[in-house]
């Protein structure tokens, strides 16, 4: 095991928290910064948790670990859920934009009226989309013309 580097700030910050449990950071980093040394609240951070003086989770234990249990979770038993449509668009989180649809592909064009409806259809919301798309770049050189 290598022996590990010393860092005078931290061990500043462990000795003053050792002699005095309730110091501020303020009052830390002050009398850090007349012997010349720089400290951070994540130094402060950790050194009370180093201490006992503050609670701190198992490193892996923060948000990131909890969505991915969840992801996890919710892929692990995909018979409770309809499997959505190949065409439907992917469900994104709240704030996040839109993605494009999916393209519409016929599987197999049969010559049915069906399949001429859903050719119709396809063709129109990409018209939509092309729409909303070239509205949107209209405003935007509008706003910077202006």
């Amino acid at each position: 095991m290598a022996a590990s580097k010393s860092n005078p700030a931290m061990e500043f910050i462990v000795e003053s928290l050792n002699s005095n449990r309730s110091a501020a950071y303020k009052d830390i980093a002050e009398a850090a910064a007349k012997k010349k040394l720089k400290i951070y609240p994540i130094m402060f951070g950790r050194a009370q948790a180093l201490l006992g003086i503050v609670k701190a989770a198992p490193r892996g234990q923060g948000k990131a670990a909890k969505a991915a249990k969840a992801k996890a979770a919710k892929t692990a038993a995909p018979a409770a859920v309809a499997a959505p449509s190949l065409l439907a668009p992917v469900k994104r989180g709240p704030g996040r934009p839109r993605k494009n649809p999916l393209p519409m592909t016929a599987p197999a064009f049969d010559g049915t009226l069906e399949g001429i409806v859903a050719a119709v259809k396809g063709s129109e919301q990409a018209k939509a989309r092309y729409h909303a798309a070239l509205s949107k770049i209209q405003a935007i050189l509008a706003e910077v013309l202006a």
